[in-house]
């Protein structure tokens, strides 16, 4: 069947009025949702993950070595330094958990949740990487006071390479992700 040329017109002036695209705000909302609800599950694993790893280390530590004269004190030391870091990692998990409940449930809000989180999850990252250099010297010093530098060392060097290795790994898709956020923010600010 043929339209009639007022009929195509109708259609053409309608499609004109019309934006060429238009955000579904909902579908949006719900694939920030989906991020946020994954990068504060993943902050909640690593945070407790971190925790639970320098906590028990520092046990094992102390019990490994109990007081006692002649006893290697950079040990204890270490020890010390992981309790300080787990912390300061309870710390900073409750000072998250109060910053989380300031945003609204809104597309704004949950995208500024997300690259909260996403921020906070670098700047956890870059703490660990920079503990590496305090830790790696007491453990060293430690090694040179028992009389074991060369084996100590060797150990600490690997491990150390291989953690700040995927550290790194966690840092880049961090900061990666908090760039993808913003671009992601900066444009929905101009378009709404």
């Amino acid at each position: 069947m043929i339209m009639e040329f007022n009929e195509l017109k109708e259609v053409w002036d309608a499609q004109d009025s019309k934006p060429l695209y238009q955000i579904d705000k909902n579908v949006l909302q719900v694939r920030i949702a989906n991020k946020m609800d994954t990068l504060l599950h993943f902050t909640s694993i690593s945070e407790w993950t971190l925790i639970l790893i320098n906590f028990i280390t520092a046990i094992v530590m102390i019990l490994l070595h109990p007081f006692r004269t002649g006893v290697n004190l950079f040990i204890y030391l270490e020890a010390v330094w992981m309790i300080g870091i787990v912390v300061y990692l309870v710390i900073s998990c409750i000072q998250r958990i109060k910053a989380s409940r300031r945003f609204d449930r809104s597309v704004a809000g949950d995208l500024d949740h997300t690259l909260f989180l996403a921020r906070y999850q670098v700047r956890i990252a870059q703490i660990i990487r920079w503990n590496f250099l305090p830790m790696g010297v007491i453990l060293i010093l430690s090694g040179w006071e028992a009389g074991k530098l060369v084996s100590v060392s060797t150990v600490i060097l690997l491990s150390f390479s291989l953690a700040f290795y995927v550290t790194t790994k966690g840092y880049q898709v961090n900061r990666k992700r908090v760039a993808e956020l913003q671009a992601l923010k900066e444009k929905l600010e101009t378009e709404m």
